[in-house]
């Protein structure tokens, strides 16, 4: 029986985790390495297990340094919150519970600036200045949470 590769095995990058095992050198070709790597993590390189012995295939490799990880790609819980109190502030069903729940007649709601009042309540709620207080404030991440967490059990009654 033929073995036939799947075109995106050609087009696509397939990202999978393997450990280097052994490696010989050797003058006539360069050598090999012996790569140790699970079926179940294969993902979109599940092609793989089609190849013949000795297909040729190219491969990136970086090493990964589990003590140093990428820092960049890294979000933490405080950038989490400052996304999610930049979100709940445009909803307008959060708008509306704000209004209605936590800060009836306090800001100017209704006279087409609901967000700008909504981020006003947030503010005042949280006791901060600004969302960027959140990023390093665990206190408010967690009041802000709070929040979330009436808003959601208010939107299942309501909606």
């Amino acid at each position: 029986m033929v073995r036939k590769l799947p075109k995106r095995a050609f087009e696509d990058v397939s990202y999978l985790e393997a450990q280097v095992v052994s490696f010989v050198m050797d003058q006539k070709d360069g050598g090999f390495w012996r790569l140790t790597f699970y079926v179940e993590d294969l993902g979109g390189a599940d092609w793989l297990m089609n190849c013949y012995p000795r297909t040729p295939i190219v491969m990136g490799i970086k090493a990964l340094d589990y003590d140093n990880p990428n820092k960049k790609s890294i979000i933490t819980e405080g950038e989490r919150a400052l996304k999610k109190a930049g979100m709940l502030c445009r909803n307008i069903k959060f708008q509306k519970f704000m209004r209605e729940e936590i800060y009836q007649g306090d800001f100017a709601w209704g006279i087409g600036r609901d967000e700008e009042a909504c981020v006003e309540a947030m503010h005042d709620y949280l006791g901060v200045e600004s969302r960027k207080e959140l990023v390093k404030n665990h206190s408010k991440i967690e009041k802000l949470n709070e929040l979330s967490k009436e808003f959601e059990l208010w939107a299942r009654k309501n909606f």
